[in-house]
């Protein structure tokens, strides 16, 4: 059974694939392996690392405002507030995910300058990326932090 699957699986992801990329897969692999200069992989292989770990804490954050929303939004505002912070975690959660993403196929350039300048511009996009939703996961952190007791002191009637 389990191989079927996999045969439906690879015949689906191969479907537009010409048959000499099928063919050369781990050639293309191996030569985007030495395209890649060293300094540039470790970075890449860092801002995965660091990825990784910030989509693990916004998974977290989510579960955590999951479970206290029940417990501390007695309002339809409050509510709201909890929904807001729980999507904007979500979009944090799809930035982190970008900067995991790999290469569509090994699509390198046999140029190594047309290369290098792909991965420079890869390089740029997940550094900012991950940038920007660290950051943004702090603020928010720091919003549910302020905001979490504030919804279970305050009392909608008064």
């Amino acid at each position: 059974m389990r191989r079927r699957i996999d045969e439906a699986l690879y015949s689906l992801l191969t479907r537009n694939w010409e048959k000499r990329l099928v063919s050369n897969y781990l050639d293309a692999l191996k030569k985007s392996e030495e395209i890649t200069p060293p300094y540039i992989a470790d970075i890449l292989q860092r801002i995965d690392g660091k990825g990784t770990a910030l989509v693990t804490y916004v998974a977290m954050m989510i579960a955590g405002l999951g479970i206290c929303a029940p417990l501390v939004a007695k309002h339809p505002y409050e509510e709201a507030i909890v929904i807001a912070q729980i999507s904007m975690f979500l979009l944090i959660a799809i930035g982190c995910l970008r900067c995991l993403s790999i290469f569509n196929r090994p699509t390198l350039s046999s140029s190594p300058k047309a290369s290098l300048h792909l991965l420079e511009r890869e390089l740029i996009i997940r550094q900012e990326v991950y940038r920007i939703c660290h950051r943004t996961a702090i603020f928010l952190t720091i919003t549910a932090f302020i905001s979490m007791p504030f919804m279970l002191l305050w009392s909608p009637e008064l």
